[in-house]
């Protein structure tokens, strides 16, 4: 796995992870120093019993991005692993229902009745109301805001408590709503500084999304009795609602931040009312 130390220094401490998870297994299960396609499918099919369709695509495919490296660095001949990717079809999964008007509310107003997480109230509502990826909203900080709150910059996100580009090394900038003007307004310090965190953990530094998620999310779910879904899923939700409303497409995925291609695949049955079928019955 040198490809995965050759890019230490340029990928992320997920993504580096996920490099040593690799180099694990194929220290485990490799012995052969010759990988032919005997000893691929061999590792593929060791794969196949402990991950999903999908897992085992992402691992394949940074394998064989490995091998494509070390072909180019003239330290091995051929890569057996491609065909290997193509082999697993992974098959489509129904993506999570957004929340309902009604199920909004009850969130919210879950969060601010909670004696333990009515904290982080202004912060579900921020997620809702901007469609912003969840990092994205743990690192806003007061300097990426206009003075008056009327405007957000989005170009950095906070992940592990480490602060990096956003998932697709843009920026963006947008007006937002009324409603946020003032929840933002309403929340900012008089003695505010630009790299403050707009959203900070109860007791100061960066929101865990992981706590956030598995206790206060979760709980507040249940309490309210609304189906969970991930707090990711505040995204897919307003990406939807904003669809109903009319909004154009390009403009969301501008805001969003999404590919406006990636945006018209996941979401054309939310575009223009959504798909119907005819009538075809007299």
């Amino acid at each position: 796995m040198s490809n995965g130390f050759y890019k230490a220094k340029a990928v992320n401490d997920r993504t580096l992870e996920k490099y040593k998870a690799i180099a694990h297994k194929m220290t485990v299960h490799l012995l052969s120093e010759e990988v032919d396609t005997t000893v691929v499918e061999d590792f593929r099919s060791r794969l196949a019993k402990s991950l999903s369709p999908s897992s085992q695509k992402a691992y394949l495919r940074i394998i064989s991005a490995c091998w494509d490296w070390g072909m180019q660095q003239g330290l091995v001949s051929n890569n057996p692993w491609r065909a290997a990717v193509s082999l697993i079809n992974v098959p489509p999964k129904q993506r999570p229902q957004p929340f309902t008007s009604q199920e909004i509310d009850a969130i919210i107003q879950g969060f601010s009745k909670s004696r333990y997480y009515c904290y982080y109230t202004d912060f579900v509502r921020f997620l809702f109301g901007s469609g912003c990826r969840i990092g994205e909203a743990i690192g806003l900080c007061w300097g990426h805001l206009s003075d008056n709150c009327t405007k957000v910059w989005i170009g950095e996100s906070v992940s592990r408590g480490k602060r990096k580009s956003t998932k697709t090394n843009r920026s963006r900038e947008f007006r937002l709503s009324q409603s946020l003007t003032e929840l933002l307004l309403n929340r900012r310090p008089v003695d505010y500084r630009a790299d403050d965190l707009v959203f900070p953990a109860v007791k100061g530094g960066v929101i865990d999304d992981h706590n956030f998620r598995n206790r206060a999310w979760r709980l507040v779910l249940q309490d309210a009795k609304v189906i969970y879904r991930k707090p990711y899923n505040t995204r897919h939700t307003f990406i939807s609602h904003a669809l109903d409303k009319g909004i154009s497409p390009m403009a969301i995925a501008q805001m969003t931040g999404h590919d406006p291609e990636i945006l018209f695949k996941h979401y054309a049955a939310d575009i223009q009312g959504g798909l119907q079928l005819p009538e075809i019955f007299s």
